[in-house]
Order: structure tokens, then sequence, then C-alpha cells
């Protein structure tokens, strides 16, 4: 009952908006009022239509108010969904950036490390790698022999000045030289410091390597990783 006669009401101001808009010379929606003086020299029907004519634009404006309240409502609801969103992201986000910034300043570190070295009086191979810039330990040597044996016959003999290639990171490609086979290949420390892992190798080098048990110096064989 309540509803019907609300909306009784709103199509009867609506029309008398309409009427009025014929009797007025002002337009209340655009923001055109009377003055006080104006209106005193309205006739009872002209001030009827103008109070209608205010009436429905009051609830016009409330309508829109209300209207705009609850989108603002809505907009505020989604900002602390955002929010809450966010901060879970943040939180997630912490640690990734704490591992980040800890594998920059490794990555520096390394960049840092020399990769040549040019030997001096007293020197071994053994003595380089124990370097704490080099390996930090004097039993990684041969890879540094096996860097260099273009100029190393023997690893027991080198001499001060020669200039010795430090390689660096894990090798994604290995030459094969005289007297190595899958097996010890893959022994290297700087390989997979285990010779069973040998058949890595060959799965990844089958378009040379027909016989696993026969390889030939001057190879070059990719490392997978």
């Amino acid at each position: 009952m309540k509803k019907s006669i609300l909306l009784i009401a709103a199509v009867s101001l609506a029309m008398l908006s309409i009427l009025a808009t014929s009797v007025l010379a002002v337009d209340v929606s655009r923001g055109q009022f009377y003055t006080e003086e104006e209106y005193q020299k309205l006739s009872g029907k002209e001030r009827e239509a103008y109070c209608a004519s205010l009436a429905s634009e009051k609830e016009k404006q409330a309508a829109m108010l209300d209207q705009a309240t609850a989108d603002l409502d809505g907009a505020k609801a989604s900002v602390a969904d955002l929010k809450a969103q966010l901060k879970e992201v943040d939180a997630e986000l912490d640690p990734i950036e704490t591992r980040v910034a800890k594998l920059e300043r490794d990555i520096a570190e390394l960049e840092a490390l020399p990769t040549e070295w040019t030997v001096k009086r007293g020197e071994s191979l053994s003595k380089i790698s124990g370097y704490e810039e080099i390996y930090s330990s004097p039993v990684l040597w041969p890879r540094i022999y096996r860097a260099n044996r273009d100029k190393i016959e023997d690893p027991n003999l080198i001499f001060p000045g020669w200039l010795l290639a430090i390689p660096r990171g894990l090798p994604t490609m290995h030459m094969v030289m005289e007297g190595e086979y899958l097996g010890k290949i893959s022994g290297y420390w700087e390989i997979y410091n285990d010779w069973r892992q040998w058949t890595k190798i060959y799965e990844a080098n089958k378009d040379k390597i027909s016989d696993p048990d026969l390889i030939m110096p001057g190879w070059e064989l990719d490392i997978p990783r």
C-alpha cells in the first residue's frame, strides 16, 4: 500500500514538474530560481507550480545523492578489498625481494672475482686454487689445469709470468682431451662430480657419439644443465 502511495506521489510530482516548466519563466532543473521579490509577484497558480518544481528537483537531487552515496560505498569497499589483496601480495613479495637482493649481491661478488691469474714465484696450481678469490680450496686445482692445457704439459710444473685462465660458473660445453672418456668427464667437479651421470652427456650428444665407449679428442660435447 505504501509503495503504491509513493508511486502515485512520484508520478504526481513529475506531472507537476512538467506542467511547471510550461508555466514558469525559470527552469529549476538548470539552477534557475526566483528571487523573493519575483516570487511575491507570482500568481497563486505560478507559486504552486514553482513549489511543485522545487519539490520535484529536491526529490531528484535526493535520489542522485542516494545513488552517489551507494556508488561511493561500493568504491570504498572495492578499495578496501584491493588494499587487502595488496597486503597479501606485499607479504609474498617481501621474501622474494630479499632473495633477489641476495642473488644480486652474490652475482656482483662473483663478477668481481678474477677470471685470469698471473703465476708468481713459488706458486703451484693447488696453491692458486686455494686462494679465497679463486676457489677457496686447493683440491680444485684440476679445473685450472684443464682450462689451460694449451700451455700446461705437467700440472706440477708452471712458471712465473704465465697468464692462466680461471674458469667461472658451470660449463655447458667440454672439449674432449686425450685419455678422457664419458665417465671421467662426468666425474669432474665442475661437470657433475659423479662419474655415474655420464649418460646425461651421452644422451645430449648422440648426434656425434655412436658408441659411448669411444669419444675422440677435439670433440666439443654439450653438457646439459
